[in-house]
């Protein structure tokens, strides 16, 4: 009998362990099925779905002959991107560009998969594209890789494709210099002056490892823009705060390097080397060429501040709201913007990227003619507070250039990306400075409907509220916008009219 008992005991026991086991095979299971399923959720983005509601992939023309340009965007909020490239005739060229696309887009992709509280910390990416053109047409495309994961912001990554457009094949560095140790002995010596003698490159950001980053060969120098006045060769830089100013760059003109050049990309009238740069009458130290003649003008809630002092506005005959769309234009959501504010009799400003405007040129046009304000939002959107101010003034003077020729007329106010910008640059020769407060986060929610919850929140009589036109979810969520704002009893000025 004792016996018997024993071997009852034994069993229950045996019984419990053996339901404990399978609990937490059954949980382990669980989770692995859970995390495969996070998993195929993060690379479901690799290649856009047909019904993906979350991705969506554009291809529009571009203002350069047979240059299309491929728009990519992902609204989901784990997995947030937007990238934009160029597209041509050239299957080489088109499967170079995609596999590079590819290959920074799957690497962001994996970065993700291993981010923590992903929810909790901004994920993002962005890729986008400059276009150089030379004395000959051909073609250089310069791409900007731009990422932030799990709230740490990763160093800028930069890559450089290019069309010799009259043969219609891919071209390299080696196609654009005669290719010899001589040659790129020669580049590297002239590359090193250059850097020397530019202020800023020479002071951490290639000058610690510049012998190795400049070393003669090709390699180092495949990341390369051929224009009609210059060839520009750009570097890693040596540091996260001199990367999130942008790519850095060595800019040598075309008559320095002219000797080297292989003939078909020679300038036919060059100067003999060592000639003067003709007197362009502008200085490094303004916007429009002419010194300081007074302080820019810095508007918080619709109220200037002229040097640190506020002017009170002409009291408004009834509420006034300023409608700000920053880093446009874009085809498809400006083009329904417009047409929303026509409906309502709406004018608005537009902080334009100089970049954008130069692809799509006729769209800007647009703008200005419908009676819109346009302003100028530098080139390519960097963080203009950790950049030099003479690679800031660049990029503020590249934009107003752009606009002026495209529209006629100069941006007559300016808004720094990120609204980040330095004392020294306030002070330059610029349009007035123009921030806001009311801020819609349409960059982050990408929602529609989020779109009149946020307007809601801190619109009033004054304000200048911040959307941006890149979004098609921003068209997609105006209507309700303008509803409610023109029930509210407000009208809708320019951020100038509002002073």
């Amino acid at each position: 009998m004792e016996k018997k008992r024993g071997i009852g005991k034994f069993s229950l026991i045996d019984v419990l362990l053996t339901a404990v086991i399978l609990f937490l095979a059954t949980t382990a299971l669980v989770l692995l099925v859970t995390n495969q399923k996070s998993d195929q959720h993060l690379m479901s983005a690799k290649m856009p779905e047909p019904g993906d509601t979350n991705v969506k992939v554009d291809k529009s023309d571009s203002n350069y002959e047979g240059i299309g340009i491929i728009t990519e965007t992902s609204n989901d909020p784990l997995v947030k991107y937007a990238i934009q490239y160029p597209e041509s005739g050239n299957d080489e060229f088109n499967r170079d560009v995609r596999g590079y696309i590819d290959q920074e887009k799957n690497r962001y992709l994996a970065a993700l998969a291993n981010v923590k509280k992903p929810k909790q910390k901004k994920s993002e990416l962005n890729i986008s594209f400059e276009t150089h053109v030379d004395h000959k047409g051909n073609y250089s495309f310069v791409i900007t890789n731009n990422e932030t994961v799990g709230g740490v912001k990763q160093p800028a990554d930069i890559e450089s494709f290019h069309l010799d457009r009259e043969s219609g094949t891919v071209m390299d560095i080696r196609n654009v210099f005669s290719d010899s140790p001589e040659t790129v002995e020669e580049v590297t010596k002239r590359v090193r002056e250059t850097i020397m003698h530019t202020e800023g490159l020479q002071e951490g950001i290639i000058a610690d490892k510049m012998q190795i980053r400049t070393e003669p060969d090709w390699k180092n120098y495949k990341n390369f823009a051929l224009t009609d006045k210059e060839i520009i060769f750009y570097f890693e830089s040596g540091s996260l705060k001199e990367e999130a100013a942008g790519a850095q760059a060595a800019k040598l003109p075309i008559d320095k390097v002219n000797d080297l050049l292989e003939p078909a990309y020679q300038v036919a009238a060059a100067k003999p080397a060592g000639g003067d740069k003709p007197d362009t009458g502008k200085s490094a130290g303004s916007v429009d060429g002419t010194k300081k003649t007074g302080e820019a003008v810095k508007t918080e809630g619709g109220k200037p501040k002229a040097g640190g002092e506020e002017t009170a506005p002409a009291a408004p005959q009834q509420k006034r709201v300023a409608l700000t769309f920053d880093d446009g234009p874009e085809p498809a959501s400006t083009g329904k913007i417009l047409e929303i504010l026509k409906k309502y009799d709406a004018k608005a400003t537009f902080f334009m990227l100089g970049s954008r405007v130069e692809y799509y040129p006729d769209l800007a046009k647009a703008v200005k003619d419908a009676g819109h304000e346009i302003g100028n939002h530098s080139w390519n959107h960097p963080d203009l507070s950790k950049m030099t101010l003479p690679k800031a003034l660049e990029e503020i003077n590249r934009t107003k250039d752009i606009i002026h020729k495209v529209t006629g007329e100069k941006p007559t106010v300016f808004r720094p990306p990120y609204g980040a910008y330095t004392e020294q640059l306030s002070k330059q020769t610029i349009p007035p400075i123009v921030l806001w407060d009311v801020d819609t986060m349409d960059w982050k929610y990408r929602d529609a409907g989020k779109l009149l919850e946020e307007v809601k929140k801190a619109t009033k009589d004054g304000s200048t509220v911040l959307m941006h036109d890149i979004h098609m979810s921003t068209a997609d969520g105006l209507e309700a916008v303008m509803q409610y704002l023109t029930a509210e009893g407000y009208t809708f000025v320019t951020v100038s009219e509002m002073k």
